[in-house]
């Protein structure tokens, strides 16, 4: 058994049931990668005639056409169906990740309840695609062990305050290194090990051809030009803060600042929607929009926990999946990935040399 919480778009009217909209998206969505409706059908799996009653009542529900039909240039959808499909990306962007982490909450407390003899192990960690590719395997395997996601700092204040087994965190390479391990170097302790997950790019998410030419991090300060951010705690939004801190910035006065995403996909969902026209984040987030990226920095993505975790039999399963080659190629798949270090397992003074503990 495994909980699923997953998020359902209706449309209410005055004095009618709500109208479901998940089969009619699935049919918009094929009919947007495909640009054919016969192979939207096949994809979704209903036939010609259905797919167009279901069109039919979708457009009399909304008032307005959705999808466009022209001989011999196929089928496109209208300003309103691209509009349907991107509020869709967009919500499962935004909340796919946290209702996840839910999920496998509300999951571990009915395990428990159905069996008091399996405990699980907690990850508590920032949101990064190589974690999420983890998890997805620890599911599928049906591993004893619980993944919330967090900001980098809250996830190490959750595991030096005793909330977690693992945290995950991440650091960029390079100039600020050292500026952002100050920031939660009093959370680590001798007793602990560091696990390299990945190394990463973070960069710029631009529009497609990147029309307000945004290149640079003072480019941000630029008239007409607006951002979604990261929230206060992640290590991204550290990031952005000392790029702008090194251009004598502090973001007030930055169209769009203060309004946040909690994960890179969700930044980059809002960056492809037109709502805003620039983010930070990572590459994978920006290729799978079909975004332009321009990169700023590579950062380490580690995990840490107590040296005698590693021997937990909850965690052996997890620490040899990190270090087969089948976890290293799907994350070396993951644009601006790299898998070379994954799995390696370093004291502190390694990891981090030259920093004071």
């Amino acid at each position: 058994m495994k909980l699923r919480i997953r998020p359902s778009f209706f449309v209410e009217q005055d004095g009618a049931r709500p109208y479901p909209l998940e089969r009619a998206l699935s049919l918009l969505r094929e009919i947007e990668n495909t640009g054919n409706l016969r192979a939207a059908c096949a994809a979704v799996a209903v036939s010609y005639r259905g797919a167009w009653d279901l069109l039919a009542e979708l457009e009399r529900i909304l008032g307005g056409a959705v999808v466009e039909m022209a001989r011999g240039k196929g089928s496109t959808l209208t300003e309103l169906g691209r509009r349907l499909v991107w509020a869709e990306k967009l919500t499962h962007a935004r909340f796919d990740p946290l209702l996840n982490s839910m999920a496998m909450e509300i999951d571990s407390e009915l395990q428990s309840a159905i069996s008091r003899v399996r405990s699980h192990l907690k990850i508590y960690a920032s949101h990064g695609f190589a974690v999420a590719a983890l998890n997805a395997h620890l599911e599928q395997i049906a591993a004893p062990v619980e993944l919330s996601y967090r900001g980098s700092v809250e996830a190490l204040r959750a595991l030096h305050r005793g909330a977690c087994d693992i945290a995950g965190f991440h650091v960029p390479v390079g100039d600020f290194e050292a500026a952002v391990f100050n920031q939660f170097r009093d959370l680590f302790k001798p007793s602990q090990v560091i696990i390299n997950v990945a190394t990463r790019r973070q960069g710029l998410m631009v529009q497609k051809g990147n029309p307000k030419n945004i290149w640079t991090v003072r480019d941000l300060l630029g008239p007409g030009i607006v951002i979604v951010n990261r929230q206060q705690g992640s290590g991204t939004r550290v990031i952005l803060d000392l790029l702008l801190r090194q251009e004598g910035e502090t973001g007030q006065g930055i169209a769009g600042f203060e309004s946040v995403e909690l994960t890179h996909a969700a930044v980059a969902a809002y960056v492809a929607s037109g709502k805003a026209d620039v983010g930070l984040g990572v590459e994978t987030a920006a290729r799978q929009f079909d975004l332009d990226f321009v990169p700023l920095l590579t950062e380490r993505y580690f995990f840490v926990c107590e040296k005698a975790t590693l021997t937990d039999p909850r965690f052996l399963e997890v620490l040899a999946f990190l270090k087969t080659m089948q976890f290293k190629a799907e994350v070396s798949k993951l644009p601006g990935y790299d898998a070379s270090t994954t799995g390696v397992v370093m004291d502190l003074k390694d990891a981090f040399p030259g920093m004071v503990f």
